[in-house]
């Protein structure tokens, strides 16, 4: 027996839109319809039913709903509570994480587990976003802005049983005049693009991660590059798997019923846990080898040193990188070399722009332009 939908609560919370939007991709057709009241709505493979759309929320809108998934069942085989959840997120693109282990068999796991498998998930969406916007091995600090919009528009739908299920939702505008040569979207939205690169990048990750562990190469990783993989999305796959010790992180996407799906749909992927310390690794190379391009170095000097003999010299200066404290080095001519030495003695800040990559523990500036003392001004941008 399926089950049906009898709370009104929830019935009421359908958006007379969402469910168009449902229909018509489904491939209902409007009949008729009463202009501003309801509209009517028929399918060639199911003749005999009629749906009756509400526009408003009129005293019968829970009724004429109530009926609409009554007809749905009939005509999908499918029970009222699975179809009013695709109802209810017919304009989203919905991505699931199942953490699938022993520990969250029951549907429940760890609180501080559960923090952890929400950050991550935030993690990965963000790293989509930003690749959707630039694909790079690293994502610093400083977001892209249109990233940083999408993410506040972004929402977490609820948990759901299988293992512990959690659930992503992207809101995705609704296609019009599909067919039209005045098309309002000749491209796809914003949002469906970070989900195709989402599904895309971790599928990618994944592949990369066997072919490296049987070949030592991290190429396979540096190739995807232009796909969506970077050192964050790896970084929170790796943290996943510290929740509650899964065998395999499982990771599926509904696309948004209110537009065409996308031609080259990755919608199931499966994480197993034995390419998980390739994908830590390559993380971690991901890093090393990263360049911070054009990057403004900002603090005070704390080391100087200067061969003997030498006019110029390396200047160590602590500065921000990637909103973390740092000793950084510049070699320096020798007035450059003099004005930081001043700026190390009266205590002051000085700035300096270059290409900025990791040498050991430390980090280094190639090709510095601008060296001088940094301006109060300076400092409160910073």
């Amino acid at each position: 027996m399926k089950a049906l939908v009898t709370d009104q609560e929830a019935i009421s919370s359908l958006s007379p839109l969402s469910v168009i939007g449902y229909l018509r991709a489904k491939g209902w057709t409007r009949y008729s319809e009463t202009a501003g009241k309801f509209s009517v709505w028929i399918n060639d493979l199911n003749p005999d039913a009629e749906l009756v759309i509400p526009y408003k929320r009129a005293s019968d809108f829970v009724s004429l709903l109530s009926g609409v998934l009554r007809e749905l069942e009939l005509a999908e085989g499918r029970s009222q509570l699975d179809i009013i959840r695709d109802l209810l997120n017919s304009g989203f693109d919905v991505v699931r994480l199942a953490a699938k282990s022993p520990d969250a068999a029951g549907g429940s796991i760890r609180i501080d587990e559960g923090l952890m498998l929400f950050e991550q998930a935030r993690e990965i969406l963000m790293s989509a976003a930003c690749a959707t916007v630039k694909p790079r091995p690293v994502f610093h600090a400083r977001k892209p802005q249109q990233a940083n919009e999408y993410m506040e528009t972004a929402r977490l739908g609820q948990t759901e049983h299988g293992s512990y299920v959690l659930t992503l939702l992207s809101p995705v505008a609704p296609q019009l005049n599909a067919y039209s040569d005045t098309d309002l979207f000749p491209g796809e939205p914003f949002e469906r693009q970070v989900i195709r690169t989402l599904a895309r990048s971790i599928s990618l990750t994944v592949d990369a991660a066997a072919e490296a562990s049987a070949s030592g190469s991290f190429q396979p990783f540096q190739d995807a590059v232009s796909g969506g993989v970077s050192a964050n999305l790896c970084e929170a796959v790796t943290r996943l798997f510290k929740v509650g010790d899964p065998l395999s992180i499982g990771v599926s996407v509904a696309w948004a019923q209110n537009r065409p799906l996308p031609n080259d749909k990755q919608s199931q992927i499966t994480i197993s846990k034995d390419v998980v310390p390739a994908i830590s690794e390559a993380a971690r190379l991901f890093r090393a080898t990263d360049t911070l391009d054009d990057y403004l170095v900002q603090g005070p000097v704390v080391k100087l040193a200067r061969d003997e003999g030498e006019p110029s010299g390396r200047v160590t200066i602590y500065a921000s990188i990637d909103d973390a404290l740092r000793k950084v080095v510049v070699a320096l001519p020798v007035a450059e070399y003099d004005k930081a030495t001043q700026a190390h003695r009266e205590y002051k800040s000085v700035k300096v722009r270059g290409n900025v990559k990791r040498a050991g523990r430390s980090f280094i500036v190639t090709e510095p332009t601008g060296f001088d003392f940094a301006s109060e001004e300076d400092e409160i941008e910073l």
